[in-house]
């Protein structure tokens, strides 16, 4: 069992060896993000896309996300029927829509995808999926 004061010593003596002996760091750089390796760029292709979500005999919800080279670039969430604004959208990006819907719903979207819009849904969960062409 140690006094106190050779616990003391003894935790001196850690403390000191640790400050006298650093091991070098064989930490790696992070690439460096420039404007050209960001996906959610605007771009002279873009365009405004706007989706319409209704909601026929009853209530539900929808979660519209954007996709674009698999990284998500907007997710927004109605549970009335609405419009949905997606300010950027460009050729192969993809629109994924998941919800529920107690009676029917409707999904319009204003620029060409395929398949091709509206798409209808009975009651129950919604899941779908759009790519701009």
């Amino acid at each position: 069992m140690f006094t106190a004061n050779q616990f003391h010593m003894t935790a001196k003596k850690k403390s000191t060896r640790a400050l006298r002996s650093p091991k070098k760091s064989t930490r790696q750089l992070a690439p460096k993000i420039t404007s050209r390796s960001l996906v959610a760029t605007v771009t002279s292709t873009s365009a405004a896309a706007e989706m319409e979500v209704t909601f026929i005999s009853g209530i539900g919800q929808l979660t519209v996300s954007l996709f674009r080279n698999g990284v998500l670039i907007n997710l927004q969430s109605v549970s009335s029927s609405s419009k949905i604004f997606l300010s950027d959208v460009q050729r192969g990006d993809m629109i994924s829509t998941t919800g529920v819907c107690t009676g029917k719903a409707e999904v319009k979207i204003n620029v060409p995808t395929t398949p091709a819009s509206p798409q209808n849904f009975d009651a129950g969960p919604i899941f779908f999926a759009f790519v701009v062409l």
